[in-house]
C-alpha cells in the first residue's frame, strides 16, 4: 500500500477544452477535488486552456499553467515543479493518455513522482484493449475477444473467422471516437481507415458485434483497503449499437433481475480490486436478455458523464469523497459533509426516485452531419429529469431537452409509416418523439420492443404516457384529470394547450383545488436517515420536504443542458455569478436540468432544483423559496418576458446577446468596456479574428488581445469607445465593434456596440486577472463600490499577448473541417506568449491557428 502521508504537491492534468465526449463535468469534479486537497493542506498546480474552467479559478496564479494539455507540457512541468505525483482522472480521455505516455517514456520513474488513481500497470491497460481483456479473462470475467490489426489487409484476413457484423475500435485513441459496426468488408475498410488515424499506435481492434444487446453502466468507487461501493447503476433505455452517449438512460436500473444486477455488482467490485482502482470506477456492460450472459465493453476509471449523473441521481458526493481516497484514506474514515445526517462515507446509495437523462444534439447548427444514432457519440449536451415514476421522470426530461419556451412538445405526426419504420430501425436524434408517435399509430408495445431492441418496459410506460395524455383532452378543466397529468409530469403549458387555455387559468384551477408540487429531498439513503442534503425535485404528493432558506435569497435560473454556442461560456458565467452572491451574502438557489453542469454542484449554491426551466415550474420554486432576487439567463426570452409582468426584483444575467443596435456585418476590432454610471474602464482591446476567407461578424471565433496596433492607436479607440457607450448610454460589460471606413482606408470607425459575449467576458477575466463575470454581478446587486472600480488598472499595452481560439465539434461529426460560426462553438482554448509566438499574420485556416495555440508555451 502507497505511503502518501508526505504529499505536499499535487499536479492536476485538466481536460483541455470542451468537446463531444466531454462537457462540464470534469472540470466540476475537479473544482471538488481541489476544495478536498486544499484542505488536507497540498499545494495543487493544474494545466489546463479552457478559458471556461472555473477550475483555474480556485488556484493561485503560481500554480496556474495555462497551456495545451500535451505530454510535452506537462513534462515540462513535472521537470520544473517537481510534484509529489499527478492526477490524470480529472482529465478524461486526455489526461489518461498523457500519463501513460509518461509512464512509457520513464519520465515518471525518473523523476520519482507517483501516479494517483491507479497503478501505472492498470494505467497502460487503459486505452489497449487486448492486455485489458487478457487480464479480464485471468479473472474469469467475460470479454468479447478482441484482435489487433496494423494493416488492412490484415483486417481481411480475420473478419471471415470473426464473421460480420463486427466492431473496430481504435487502440490508444486520441479522443473519445469509441467503436465502429461493420456490416460488410466496405464498412469496415471506411472505420479502419478513420481508426488507424485516431489510434496513438496506428492499430485497430476487431471483435465480434454485440449489438441488439442491453447496456448497462455500473459506478463504483474503491479505496486502498479494497472496500468497494456501487454508487449507482445505469441503464440505456437503447440497446448496444447506440452510442451510450446519445442514448436515453435511466437510474437505477428498470428491467433488471435481482440476480443480473448482482451478477454485474459483483463483476464490479472484482474488477475494481483486479485493477487496483483507488477512486471511482465506471463500467459498461452488454446483457443478453435472452440468457443473462454478460459482456465488458468499457473500463473507465476516471470521471465521466455517467459518474456525474450517478452523484446527481443519489446525491453521495463522488467527488469529495474520491479527493479523500486519492490521498490514500479509507473509505470508514472519510467523513461526509455536516448536511449528511449519517457521516461515514460508507453509505451505498439507495433512491426512492428515477432520473431520466435525454441527450441534447448539435444537428439545428450544423445540418450537414449524419443524423443517424449509431456507435459514435454526436450529442453535445443532456438534459436530465428526476420524478417519482419513470413516467415523470421522463416526460419531465423530454420537456427540458426540446427548449420549447410555451412547454409544449413538437409532434412529428407528419411522418409517413415508411418514414417512421425507417427511423424505428435507423433512429434519429428526435428518437423518442418517434416512439411515442408509434405507439399513436396502434403499434404495440410487443412488435416496437422486436424492431429496436428496447425493452417491452419501456414502451408500456410511454403507452401509459398516452392513456393520461387521452384522458386530459377528453375532460378539460377538470381536477381529478389535471391532478393526474401534474402527477405523471404534464406540464402547465402542456396541459394549456390541450385544453386551448393559457397558464395562468391553469395555476389558477390548480390554486383552487390545492393541486400544488412537494419537493422532494435527493439523497443517497431514500429516507431511511434525516438528511439535510441540497438538492430537490417536484412532485406531486402529500410531504414536502423543502422550505425557504430563509432572507435574502436569490433564485438564478440556469441555461439547461449543453448546447453548441456560448454554453460552456454561460456554465462558468452562472457559476462565478453564484459565489459572488454568495460572497454577498445572499443564500443562493440554482434552477437547472443539466446534469453535467458546474454550478450545480453544492459547492457553489445552497440549494439546487431539478426541474424544467419553464414557466410553471420556475413559478412554483419562487412560490416556496419567496426570492429577494430572481435572475434569468438573457437567452430566455419569454421566460423574462412574463416573470417580467410580476412584482420580482428581475435581473436578466448574463445580459441578452441580442439586444441593442442592428450589428454590423463585420468587425476586426472590439473594444471592451466596464460601464458604471460615469465610470468607463477600458478592459481590452482585442483583435477580432475570422479564420478563412469569410470575414462576417457571426464568424469572428479567434481573439487576439492587446490587438496589432500602435499604442496610440489603441488609447485612441479606447477614448472613441467611451464616446460610443455615453451616446447610447449603455451600462455593464459592452464591446464597442470597429472596422475600417472602408476597403481603401486604415482608419477605423465604430461600426456597432453590443453587450460583451459570454465567450469574450470569460476570455478578459483570464488575460486581465479581474473576473468581470462577478463585477457584473455586484453591479446588478448594488454591492459594487465605486472606489474600487477606479482603482482597477488593466495594462491595455502588455506585452504578454494572449489568443482564445474556438473549437469545433466538426471532426467528432465526420463532416467537412471548415472555419466555422460562433453558434457552432463547442468549446474554445486559451494560449499566452510573446507577440512573435502568436503572430496571426496571413492565417488562412483554424488548423494553422490551433497549430500556433498547440506550440505556445
Amino acid at each position: 500500500m502507497q505511503n502518501l502521508n508526505d504529499l505536499q504537491k499535487v499536479l492536476i492534468i485538466g481536460s483541455g477544452p470542451t468537446e463531444i465526449g466531454h462537457e462540464t463535468e470534469l472540470d466540476s469534479a475537479t473544482v471538488q477535488i481541489i476544495t478536498r486537497l486544499k484542505k488536507q493542506g497540498i499545494r495543487t498546480s493544474i494545466i489546463d486552456n479552457n478559458p471556461f474552467s472555473v477550475a483555474l479559478e480556485e488556484i493561485q496564479p503560481t500554480n496556474m499553467y495555462i497551456q495545451a494539455v500535451t505530454t510535452e507540457n506537462v513534462r515540462h512541468i513535472l521537470e520544473k515543479d517537481q510534484p509529489d505525483a499527478i492526477i490524470p482522472i480529472l482529465g478524461g480521455l486526455v489526461g489518461i493518455r498523457i500519463a501513460q505516455e509518461l509512464i512509457e517514456n520513464g519520465d515518471m520513474r525518473r523523476l520519482g513522482i507517483r501516479l494517483l488513481g491507479m497503478p501505472s500497470s492498470t494505467m497502460n491497460q487503459v486505452n489497449n484493449p487486448a492486455a485489458l481483456n487478457a487480464t479480464l479473462k485471468e479473472i474469469h470475467e467475460p470479454v468479447i475477444e478482441a484482435k489487433i490489426v496494423e494493416t488492412t489487409d490484415e483486417a481481411m484476413g480475420l473478419a471471415e473467422s470473426i464473421g460480420f457484423p463486427l466492431i473496430v475500435k481504435p487502440v490508444a485513441p486520441r479522443l473519445d471516437t469509441n467503436r465502429m459496426i461493420c456490416e460488410n468488408v466496405d464498412e469496415m475498410i471506411t472505420a479502419l481507415n478513420q481508426g488507424f488515424q485516431q489510434s496513438r499506435f496506428d492499430q485497430c481492434t476487431l471483435e465480434h458485434s454485440v449489438v441488439g444487446f442491453k447496456e448497462i453502466e455500473m459506478v463504483a468507487i474503491r479505496d486502498v483497503a479494497d472496500t468497494k461501493i456501487l454508487i449507482s447503476g445505469l441503464e440505456n433505455v437503447d440497446p448496444i449499437g447506440i452510442h451510450s452517449g446519445d442514448s436515453i438512460l435511466v437510474a437505477p436500473t428498470q428491467t433488471l433481475n435481482d440476480r443480473e444486477y448482482q451478477n454485474l455488482r459483483d463483476a464490479t467490485f472484482r474488477i475494481a480490486s483486479e485493477l487496483g482502482i483507488v477512486g471511482v470506477l465506471h463500467l459498461n456492460f452488454a446483457l443478453n436478455p435472452a440468457d443473462q450472459r454478460f459482456y465488458i465493453t468499457k473500463v473507465a476509471p476516471y470521471f465521466t458523464r455517467g459518474v456525474a449523473l450517478a452523484a446527481r441521481t443519489t446525491g453521495y458526493p463522488v467527488a469529495l469523497v474520491v479527493g479523500s481516497l486519492l490521498l490514500g484514506q479509507r473509505l470508514v474514515d472519510v467523513k461526509l459533509p455536516s448536511r449528511y445526517v449519517k457521516q461515514t462515507a460508507v453509505i451505498e446509495p439507495t433512491v426512492d426516485h428515477v432520473s431520466v437523462r435525454i441527450p441534447i444534439w448539435p444537428f439545428q447548427q450544423v445540418p450537414d452531419a449524419d443524423q443517424h444514432l449509431d456507435t459514435v457519440m454526436k450529442a453535445v449536451g443532456s438534459t436530465v429529469g428526476l420524478g417519482r415514476s419513470v413516467e415523470e421522470a421522463m416526460l419531465k426530461a423530454v420537456r427540458s431537452s426540446q427548449f420549447s419556451p410555451r412547454d409544449v412538445l413538437p409532434s412529428v405526426s407528419n411522418l409517413t409509416d415508411g418514414e417512421m419504420i425507417r427511423q424505428l430501425i435507423h433512429p434519429l436524434a428526435n428518437r423518442i418523439l418517434v416512439l411515442i408517435e408509434a405507439l399513436r399509430r396502434g403499434y404495440s408495445p410487443a412488435e416496437l420492443s422486436e424492431l429496436t431492441k428496447i425493452d417491452n418496459f419501456y414502451f408500456v410506460k410511454l403507452q401509459h404516457l398516452l392513456e393520461i395524455e387521452k384522458q386530459i383532452q377528453a375532460n378539460p378543466m377538470d381536477v381529478a384529470t389535471l391532478r393526474a397529468g401534474r402527477y405523471y409530469g404534464f406540464g402547465d403549458g402542456m396541459i394549456a394547450r390541450i385544453w386551448q387555455t393559457d397558464t395562468a387559468a391553469i395555476r389558477k384551477l390548480s390554486a383552487s383545488a390545492d393541486i400544488m408540487p412537494t419537493y422532494k429531498m435527493v439523497e443517497p439513503t431514500a429516507g431511511e436517515f434525516d438528511e439535510d442534503t441540497s438538492g430537490y425535485y417536484s412532485t406531486f404528493e402529500y410531504e414536502n420536504e423543502s422550505h425557504p432558506l430563509g432572507d435574502r435569497t436569490a433564485l438564478v435560473l440556469g441555461r439547461g443542458g449543453n448546447q453548441l454556442g456560448p454554453n460552456s461560456a454561460a456554465e462558468y458565467f452562472t457559476t462565478e455569478m453564484l459565489k459572488q452572491l454568495k460572497r454577498a451574502g445572499y443564500h443562493t438557489i440554482l434552477m437547472n436540468t443539466n446534469p453535467n453542469a458546474i454550478g450545480i454542484a453544492p459547492e457553489f449554491s445552497d440549494k439546487q432544483y431539478v426541474d424544467p426551466i419553464q414557466l410553471g415550474d420556475v413559478l412554483n420554486v419562487i412560490q416556496v423559496e419567496q426570492p429577494d432576487i430572481v435572475i434569468v439567463p438573457g437567452n430566455r426570452h419569454f421566460l423574462a418576458r412574463e416573470l417580467g409582468k410580476l412584482s420580482l426584483n428581475l435581473h436578466v444575467l448574463p445580459p441578452d446577446q441580442e439586444t441593442g443596435e442592428p450589428l454590423p456585418e463585420s468587425a476586426t476590432i472590439g473594444v471592451s468596456l466596464f460601464v458604471n454610471g460615469d465610470q468607463k474602464v477600458a478592459v481590452g482591446v482585442m483583435d477580432l479574428i475570422a479564420p478563412g476567407m469569410n470575414k462576417k461578424l457571426s464568424q469572428v471565433t479567434a481573439f487576439r488581445m492587446p490587438a496589432e496596433l500602435p499604442k496610440a492607436k489603441r488609447l485612441n479607440l479606447v477614448e472613441q469607445a467611451k464616446q460610443a457607450v455615453s451616446e447610447r448610454q449603455l451600462t455593464g460589460m459592452v464591446q464597442v465593434l470597429f472596422a475600417p471606413k472602408n476597403a481603401q482606408s486604415k482608419q477605423l470607425a465604430v461600426v456597432g456596440v453590443r453587450p460583451t459575449r459570454l465567450t469574450e467576458m470569460a476570455f478578459l477575466s483570464k488575460v486581465t486577472g479581474v473576473n468581470w463575470v462577478r463585477m457584473l454581478t455586484r453591479q446588478h446587486i448594488g454591492t459594487l463600490d465605486d472606489a474600487e472600480l477606479t482603482a482597477v488598472n488593466i495594462d491595455l499595452n502588455s506585452q504578454r499577448v494572449a489568443l482564445m481560439n474556438a473549437a469545433f465539434p466538426f471532426r467528432q461529426l465526420h463532416v467537412l473541417n471548415r472555419p466555422g460560426s460562433t453558434d457552432q462553438e463547442v468549446g474554445a482554448t486559451i494560449a499566452f506568449g510573446s507577440s512573435e509566438a502568436l503572430t496571426l499574420t496571413n492565417l488562412s485556416d483554424t488548423a494553422e491557428l490551433d497549430q500556433i495555440i498547440n506550440r505556445t508555451i
